[in-house]
């Protein structure tokens, strides 16, 4: 399904990739093949390294809030209709030095350590958006 978005994310020649890859359903991440440091956000040289020898490969998306924010007025009118919502900062399994933002979906409270795994929603053809969704107590690990 497409989202009926107003706006959307202006993907750059470094990000491009992993916005195409959230509109088809993966979340990827740029991977260096020099050292192995997973960076995030996309850029064109590695965070450890200063490599460009770069890939995206796609990881699991399930990971841990390490921090949160609960956005009670917004300023982006597509994001009304969901105000108050959380906006929590996820440490990736794969890397434990890469947090990614997005929407924490449902009404769960957001606590620090909380087992969380990637939603992803289609926005055009070129691009996607992420949001987590907290796994049920039964499945946290």
């Amino acid at each position: 399904m497409i989202s009926e978005r107003r706006i959307k994310p202006l993907p750059d020649e470094d990000s491009r990739d992993y916005w195409r890859a959230l509109a088809e359903g993966r979340l990827d991440i740029q991977h260096c093949r020099d050292c192995g440091q997973r960076t995030w956000p996309p850029r064109p040289v590695c965070s450890k390294c200063f490599g460009e020898n770069l890939q995206f490969n796609t990881v699991s998306g399930a990971g841990e809030i390490y921090s949160w924010i609960v956005v009670y007025r917004s300023t982006m009118p597509h994001m009304m209709p969901y105000v108050p919502y959380t906006l929590a900062l996820v440490r990736l399994d794969e890397q434990h030095d890469i947090y990614i933002p997005g929407r924490l979906l449902g009404d769960a409270v957001a606590e620090r350590g909380m087992r969380v795994r990637a939603v992803i929603e289609k926005i055009d053809d070129e691009t996607g958006d992420l949001a987590w969704s907290p796994l049920s107590s039964a499945n946290r690990a």
